[in-house]
């Protein structure tokens, strides 16, 4: 009877809604314990605003209406979502699906906004982007293993598993962005990738009229390839949620110091190479070798010692054809690093869209090579 009448309590009580749009979301009991229901909109009337909390238990989730994508992304480009949410659990991810949904609206899910181009244009749906917090991003570790939520920092996972005691990451230091959004394009550096440590990835799925399930993926099924997967692929609805890591013990004597020393000088390294203006990283993936049809004609034309780990650089293609340097609006292609195009000052998508163009055409003129961004453009 007790929690009856807690439960009748609840019903009762009233919440004063802000000023600006706030959803209140109902949440329904099911097997697992966490699946959640519909959703209850808000609206505020001439008298300021109340709104009955439902019977059941509810959570608040703020959604924001024409919120600057561009405050989301390490390129400071990008217009304005429909609606914007931050989803700190994975309740919170499938109600703002839902909303979309109710309201009949696209959504795209993301991560650090690290290598995301959002078009100037903005996007007429709902952007959710996965917070750091507890089910979207805790961290965790046992024994050879690091369970690592997708809203995690890579920085931070870096980090944390040296401090643990572990080796295997230190190639990924100065790389931005989440775990998740890591793990989906396969990021890496140095002829390393984050997909070498990667053992599961979970994953929330809707499941038709059974409605949402997490799945686990092995390393193979995930279908991990050169900077991509199988949850980059274009039509792939399923949304990361923690990705579990087998990580080498560092040796007893001297190996944390050594880690420390490694992730120092890539640091180094990569100030020398990587410009400061705001970027989304390298814009191009590099040539992969062995999957060219006309390999033997495109090694005639390049310097066979800069071929590393079987690909080439695509910088060096795009900096014989000239365009180093080479600026539209306030986007310019780095002249520290041909393959990163930077925002200089006020960069529109448009401009930046419009080097890509160029660097495509200039280097199939050229070197008989079509160059395959690594970026992500959104909405597609």
């Amino acid at each position: 009877m007790g929690e009856r009448n807690k439960r009748k309590n609840i019903i009762n009580q009233k919440i004063v809604l802000l000023n600006r749009a706030v959803f209140c979301y109902r949440m329904n009991p099911s097997a697992d314990g966490w699946a959640c229901g519909s959703v209850v909109e808000h609206v505020p009337d001439k008298n300021g605003v109340e709104g009955s909390i439902p019977s059941t238990p509810t959570m608040l989730l703020e959604i924001k209406e024409n919120e600057l994508l561009k405050n989301h992304s390490s390129f400071k480009i990008g217009g304005a979502a429909r609606y914007f949410v931050v989803a700190k659990s994975k309740e919170e991810i499938i109600e703002a699906i839902k909303f979309a949904k109710g309201k009949n609206l696209p959504y795209f899910v993301f991560g650090g906004g690290s290598n995301i181009l959002f078009r100037d244009e903005g996007f007429e749906g709902v952007a959710i982007k996965i917070g750091n917090c507890p089910s979207a991003g805790g961290l965790k570790i046992e024994n050879s293993s690091v369970n690592v939520g997708a809203g995690v920092l890579f920085s931070q996972l870096i980090i944390k598993s040296i401090d643990a005691g572990f080796i295997g990451f230190e190639w990924g230091v100065g790389i931005p962005g989440t775990v998740g959004g890591g793990v989906a394009g396969n990021c890496g550096a140095y002829g390393h990738s984050i997909s070498e440590n990667v053992e599961s990835v979970s994953v929330l799925d809707e499941a038709g009229s059974a409605g949402w399930r997490i799945k686990k993926y092995s390393n193979k099924e995930c279908e991990f390839c050169y900077r991509g997967s199988r949850f980059k692929n274009l039509g792939n609805a399923e949304v990361i949620l923690e990705i579990e890591f087998k990580l080498a013990k560092a040796p007893p004597a001297g190996g944390k110091e050594k880690s420390k020393e490694e992730i120092k000088n890539i640091l180094l390294n990569r100030r020398r190479k990587i410009p400061s203006h705001p970027s989304i990283g390298s814009i191009f993936k590099n040539i992969v070798i062995g999957g060219l049809r006309n390999k033997n004609e495109f090694l005639k034309l390049i310097p066979q010692e800069k071929i590393k780990t079987g690909k080439f650089p695509a910088a060096y293609l795009i900096e014989q054809c000239g365009l180093k340097g080479m600026n539209i609006g306030g986007a310019q292609i780095s002249d520290l690093h041909a393959n990163f195009i930077v925002n200089i000052g006020e960069g529109r998508a448009a401009d930046v869209l419009e080097l890509i163009k160029i660097c495509k055409q200039k280097v199939r003129e050229k070197f008989n090579i079509d160059l395959e961004e690594e970026i992500v453009v959104l909405p597609r």
